[in-house]
């Protein structure tokens, strides 16, 4: 199936703001969009926190027709590496979930002093000071004061990586980072057996995000492992980096065990926002499965 003839579904699972630290998305813009196009339901899933949740809930008082999901990407360390998990259905009151939501805030700012620490180690002039002013020239002071000097966006990094010749081209960043972690001890995300349980306590429900690398192209041994230790209510069985292809093997590995499928255009930019909206293949009717599940979660 080509991207043109994908139409935009009924829902968007899967969207960032400006609150997430890799993103630039306006939260109007998500709502604006989802009017245009008769969207019905969303879900803001920034990475690692819940702190536009607020700018939510009184945004969606202005689009009563969104329906709106309270939700956050989580990444997680599990026995295979890092996994991201979509989080879907927050309650309103998430005291008993703080000291996750501060391990997370605390990762973002010790990941970025890592790999300063890291770029120092290798002989190149990279700061703290440096990432304050990179993380200030696109993230809102808002963000900053909440969550501190996190890391920065790889797209920034990379390119200000390049232009201050830490390295030649973009494509060389990677095999940079991998040497600045040989110098220093990069911390690891928050884990699966921390974060899980205290999340799904609160009737949160989990599904893997984009799940075709986590899952090895569709090993089914390697998704019995992350079904049982993500403790997995739902698969993303349509994302732009799923092969359309595998979106019904994907799905009928939900139907298999019991979980609910999902799908998200994973849009990071007001461009983004402009192009991908709702535009991930997923079918309409999988969206009754999940706010069957956290029907007394959802705003409007």
């Amino acid at each position: 199936m080509s991207e043109h003839s994908i139409k935009p579904a009924n829902y968007d699972l899967h969207l960032h703001t400006y609150w997430s630290y890799d993103a630039h998305a306006d939260l109007q813009n998500h709502f604006e969009r989802a009017k245009a196009l008769g969207v019905g339901c969303i879900a803001i899933t920034e990475h690692h926190v819940l702190d536009s949740i607020p700018d939510v809930i009184a945004m969606s008082s202005q689009y009563p027709e969104v329906r709106v999901i309270p939700a956050a990407e989580l990444t997680v360390t599990t026995s295979v590496g890092a996994v991201d998990l979509l989080c879907y259905g927050f309650p309103s009151q998430t005291a008993s979930l703080q000291p996750v939501l501060d391990a997370y805030h605390t990762w973002q700012q010790d990941f970025g002093a890592a790999t300063c620490k890291g770029l120092q180690a290798l002989g190149h002039d990279y700061t703290d000071a440096h990432r304050a002013e990179l993380l200030a020239g696109y993230r809102p002071s808002r963000t900053i004061d909440v969550q501190g000097q996190t890391h920065v966006s790889n797209k920034i990094q990379r390119s200000y990586f390049v232009e201050r010749g830490f390295i030649n081209h973009i494509d060389d960043y990677r095999d940079l980072l991998r040497a600045a972690g040989e110098k220093v001890v990069f911390p690891l995300y928050p884990a699966a057996d921390f974060v899980i349980p205290s999340v799904k306590e609160l009737g949160v429900v989990v599904a893997i995000a984009h799940p075709h690398g986590y899952f090895a192209q569709g090993n089914r041994k390697r998704m019995d492992t992350l079904r049982t230790e993500c403790m997995l209510d739902g698969v993303e069985c349509a994302h732009q980096s799923v092969p359309t292809d595998f979106t019904p093997i994907y799905r009928q590995y939900c139907e298999e065990h019991g979980l609910f499928s999902t799908g998200g255009s994973d849009s990071h930019t007001n461009e983004d926002v402009q192009s991908k909206f709702a535009m991930h293949g997923g079918q309409d009717a999988w969206l009754k499965d999940l706010l069957e599940r956290i029907e007394d979660r959802v705003l409007n």
